[in-house]
């Protein structure tokens, strides 16, 4: 185990520690549907009835290892000591902000599925516990429109020749 895992692991082991593990229900806000690739999804909810301190988020989709992966490795397998989390305000309330332009890994056009849960569990080990609450969140990317203009393949060589000509009758001008 690499120093980054064995801290991720203490600090997520101390997290369940201080909090202890009592399950509650997550309550995710509305998002809208369809994002671009290198967008931030802004995933925000309440956590009611627990005394978790911090929401834990994973996600998955075409490509990705199917216990889910975290928010910011899209190749880091979510459960071995690795998950993205959000604190949880004393009033309840959580926000993640996933920046997909910063998000390491192949992010494709798809539909991919957030998974909120109140214990650091991966979609493998959902079923180890009664003590958990879930809420999921379907979220589809798609690429960006493209901002080149398109232009008939003919255009380009009459253009280039208008160019050539207005040069060619200029330098004669000048000489």
């Amino acid at each position: 185990m690499d120093v980054t895992a064995a801290r991720s692991f203490c600090i997520i082991g101390g997290l369940m520690l201080l909090a202890g593990v009592c399950a509650g229900s997550i309550t995710l806000d509305p998002n809208p549907g369809t994002f671009y690739i290198g967008d931030q999804v802004k995933i925000s909810g309440h956590l009611e009835d627990s005394k978790s301190i911090a929401v834990f988020l994973f996600v998955t989709g075409e490509g990705l290892d199917p216990a889910g992966v975290t928010m910011e490795n899209l190749k880091l397998r979510a459960g071995t000591g690795h998950f993205s989390s959000a604190f949880v305000h004393p009033d309840g309330k959580f926000t993640f902000e996933w920046d997909t332009a910063f998000s390491v890994g192949p992010l494709t056009p798809g539909t991919y599925r957030i998974y909120v849960v109140d214990v650091p569990l991966n979609l493998n080990r959902l079923t180890d516990t009664d003590e958990l609450s879930v809420a999921v969140l379907n979220v589809t990317f798609q690429k960006h429109p493209s901002t080149e203009i398109p232009l008939g393949w003919a255009v380009p060589p009459a253009a280039l020749g208008w160019v050539a000509g207005i040069l060619f009758l200029n330098r004669r001008e000048h000489h």
